[in-house]
């Protein structure tokens, strides 16, 4: 599995250590803070890696509160506008 961080956008993701197997989704936080987002497999590798150009925004634009919590207060491109 991959733990190492990776970035969408400007979004710090590390993926969760957990038992994932029967599990349609994968769990991050933002940041490295306690806020979480489940990202569904179909956008991810085997190991939790996010497959290159995917495009995950309409995750994100569901957890607005979560990215204002996690520190994310600057506008982002086709995710949120500045708050």
């Amino acid at each position: 599995m991959n733990y190492q961080n990776q970035m969408y956008k400007g979004i710090l993701l590390r993926l969760i250590k957990r038992n994932y197997v029967g599990r349609l989704a994968m769990r991050y936080t933002l940041n490295n803070t306690n806020q979480n987002v489940w990202i569904p497999k179909k956008h991810l590798l085997d190991d939790g890696t996010i497959i290159p150009n995917e495009n995950l925004d309409y995750i994100f634009r569901k957890s607005q509160r979560q990215l204002h919590l996690a520190g994310c207060t600057d506008p982002i491109v086709g995710i949120k506008r500045k708050t």
